[in-house]
């Protein structure tokens, strides 16, 4: 096997005994030994592999100590290490790998402080940090980090202020801020921004928000179920004759709202259950001969 360059080990009960015997492993590159309790001890360990580009190793039980010896790898361009309570201190170690192009950081308890040092990575192009405790101050370091292109900033608690902030990335094509606290000030915000896709579930955007996002003229990827847009939400979506793919469950649609679906020809990718339809509507809906996935 030393001729690997290519490993995944997810979900296999390593320890920190198993880390060791991998990290003996010099060729290998790309990495994944994510649901393994190898804690700090056997990061240590993953930390000696010098080589390695691409780091999968989410939910290990890690802490900050763990991260601090993740953090001397510095040919890694590519770090998934959610679910490791690592807090902001880890943060201001993963700060450090100054290489990096692509972090996913999600649910690991850290605040603003702790997105201030993830905003030292200035190579790094996506960036996903949902489920921590960022909240507007965090959105404002965020938004420093202009060559962004993909962000996932779900579930941190922020408001329409927050959203500002964001709103002035201008490289950003690629936003995922569902859960959170926006209602149509903040899809207004959103409106501003030349993205191509956008998943905005689970917030409060009304009639009015979803006339701000219909003026997105380059998005063709809207998720939005569990807002309140309506029926007259639904109309104002409907003038985006660009959009391919459209999620719009739990928005209290009835017939009148589903029609205006049935004008959108460039779907191909529609879910719209949870809603008023009747069984005629849906019926139509299934007509709709280009979609190539419908969920009812």
């Amino acid at each position: 096997m030393k001729q690997l360059t290519n490993l995944n080990v997810r979900h296999n009960d390593i320890d920190e005994e198993g880390a060791k015997y991998i990290s003996e492993l010099m060729n290998v590159s790309t990495l994944d030994i994510s649901g393994n309790s190898i804690n700090k001890r056997g990061a240590k360990y993953i930390g000696e592999m010098k080589q390695l580009t691409d780091l999968g190793m989410y939910c290990c039980s890690i802490g900050v100590e763990g991260t601090k010896y993740i953090s001397s790898l510095n040919q890694l361009t590519h770090l998934s290490i959610n679910i490791n309570n690592i807090g902001d201190e880890g943060a201001k170690y993963i700060g450090q790998i100054k290489q990096l192009t692509d972090l996913s950081i999600c649910d690991n308890k850290i605040g603003s402080e702790g997105v201030k040092y993830i905003g030292q990575l200035k190579n790094l192009l996506k960036l996903y940090v949902s489920c921590n405790e960022i909240g507007d101050n965090g959105a404002q370091f965020i938004s420093e980090m202009n060559q962004l292109t993909k962000l996932d900033i779900s579930s941190v608690n922020i408001t329409p202020i927050g959203i500002k902030y964001i709103s002035k990335m201008e490289h950003l094509i690629d936003l995922m801020i569902s859960d959170n606290n926006i209602d149509s000030m903040g899809a207004k915000h959103i409106s501003q921004m030349k993205l191509t896709s956008l998943e905005v579930y689970n917030n409060t955007i009304d009639v009015e928000g979803a006339k701000y996002l219909s003026e997105m003229e380059q998005l063709t990827n809207l998720e939005i179920s569990k807002n309140e847009i309506g029926d007259k939400g639904v109309q104002f979506l409907s003038g985006m004759k660009q959009l391919t793919s459209l999620d719009i469950n739990e928005n209290k649609i009835s017939d009148v709202g589903a029609k205006y679906i049935l004008e959108m020809k460039n779907l191909i990718d529609l879910s719209v259950f949870d809603n008023e339809i009747s069984e005629d509507i849906i019926e139509r809906l299934r007509e709709m001969k280009q979609l190539t996935y419908l969920d009812i």
